[in-house]
């Protein structure tokens, strides 16, 4: 029964290299989409904040001459 099982040491560590292997090949092919989509989620929230900002400056304005 031993026989038998260290016979398929080989295939399942070769079975293991192969999984690995594509699992990080997939993940750095995948990562550069992933970042410029976080880097276009920060200019997004960037530019609502200036036109949080600009829509504030009149209504300050608007008070200050009452």
């Amino acid at each position: 029964m031993m026989q038998d099982l260290a016979a398929l040491a080989p295939p399942a560590i070769v079975c293991a290299a192969f999984l690995v292997g594509a699992w990080a090949i997939l993940r750095r092919e995948l990562a550069p989409k992933r970042r410029a989509r976080a880097q276009a989620a920060a200019a997004d929230k960037a530019a609502d904040k200036a036109a949080d900002k600009r829509a504030e400056e009149p209504a300050a304005q608007e008070q200050g001459r009452s």
